[in-house]
């Protein structure tokens, strides 16, 4: 890399890769050497105010008081406890979060980058729900540079966070128009006309269970197919990135059970198709998915990718929640999703609709792809230029 300068870790205690003014090895020193470690507390007795309050999944509200002011690295006590964040200002955290404070020969940026490469999932102390204690981050042992180099990475990095955060802001701008833009078609305050510039006739009140068909082929052969589920991201995903590598194999599944999935299948989970848990196959085929999966298919009168989208309106998530059944936990089965009312267009306008939409999918896309690539290349450089 421009600027840099490549060491070999038999030279001593240093990075493999530096810049080029600096020189001599790292000093190691344990955390609880360096800075101290705060605890979170409830907040639910003070007031509403302008100081933000975070957990582990980040901010929460905003309150009237604050536990801390200054510079800090926060990480998980329990739950999610691999995923720290810098914060400088005035903050409040809860009891699952820690923060970090009254630092000693090191910034709390280059702190947080050394927090980014720790493997703290390694450091767990409980089989159930991930935890992290005071007493363990204390000792773990680290190696650090003099302030001025410390400076120079901090620094550095802080520019790849920059573009890293300006790129999911344009996700989430892109996110946002297309759901703007979804509610406006799909209410028809927003209308294509066709191809001679004329409008498209009325659209028809139809129930879900007219326009799909339940389909239900089992593994029964017990074939060793892809095994796949469904979350409220990227609907179908191979179960292995679904649950960190554990495949059904491992898990001691029966999968002659499993329903097998062909192109143009849509499937959701009747218990988390409240949070948008549904997807569909397109031109994937031949994989499997849980039987607990209702799977269904089309009539020629609708547009799978027009469905689709409509799928993932807040007008469908409303006619779900009036749908759903059961005691301790809410679930969708088919027989109540086929009575489900939606306004159906034309085959033209449902293709006009679906192209808008999809462009709109394409560009996200593409800008994640680029997210992705600059933050593969952090975790590159993370991995590169720390002990």
């Amino acid at each position: 890399m421009t600027g840099m300068k490549e060491e070999r870790k038999n030279k001593g205690n240093v990075p493999n890769l530096r810049f080029p003014e600096f020189e001599g090895e790292w000093e190691v020193k344990k955390l609880g050497e360096i800075l101290k470690v705060g605890s979170g507390r409830d907040y639910k007795h003070l007031k509403e105010g302008n100081i933000p309050v975070f957990g582990t999944g980040g901010y929460m509200t905003s309150v009237n008081e604050f536990l801390f002011d200054g510079e800090s690295v926060c990480i998980g006590r329990k739950g999610t406890i691999n995923k720290p964040f810098y914060y400088n200002g005035k903050f409040w955290t809860v009891d699952t979060l820690f923060y970090t404070y009254s630092y000693k020969n090191v910034l709390p940026k280059f702190v947080f980058n050394v927090f980014e490469q720790i493997n703290w999932l390694m450091y767990n102390e409980a089989s159930g729900v991930p935890s992290l204690s005071k007493s363990t981050i204390e000792q773990i042992e680290i190696s650090i540079p003099d302030i001025s180099e410390q400076q120079k990475i901090a620094s550095f990095l802080s520019l790849i966070d920059e573009r890293i955060a300006a790129q999911s802001k344009i996700i989430e701008g892109l996110k946002e128009l297309k759901a703007w833009l979804s509610k406006q078609l799909f209410s028809r305050k927003l209308r294509f006309k066709d191809d001679d510039g004329a409008d498209f006739p009325e659209w028809k009140t139809q129930l879900l269970g007219n326009v799909t068909m339940v389909v239900s082929e089992r593994n029964k052969n017990n074939e060793k197919l892809p095994v796949y589920s469904i979350n409220n991201k990227d609907g179908f995903v191979p179960q292995n990135e679904q649950f960190e590598g554990i495949d059904s194999d491992d898990r001691g599944y029966d999968i002659k059970l499993y329903k097998v999935i062909n192109k143009h299948t849509f499937a959701y989970n009747p218990a988390r198709i409240n949070v948008g848990s549904i997807g569909y196959s397109g031109n994937l085929e031949n994989i499997i998915i849980s039987s607990l999966y209702v799977c269904f298919k089309t009539q020629d009168s609708i547009n799978d990718n027009f469905l689709f989208h409509f799928f993932k309106t807040n007008s469908f998530n409303k006619e779900v929640l009036k749908n759903v059944e059961g005691g301790v936990r809410d679930y969708l089965f088919y027989e109540n999703f086929s009575k489900i009312r939606f306004e159906q267009p034309c085959m033209e306008e449902q293709g006009k609709i679906t192209d808008f939409l999809s462009s709109y999918d394409y560009k996200i896309r593409i800008e994640s792809k680029v997210l992705q690539q600059l933050e593969i290349q952090k975790k590159y450089l993370l991995k590169q230029m720390f002990i």
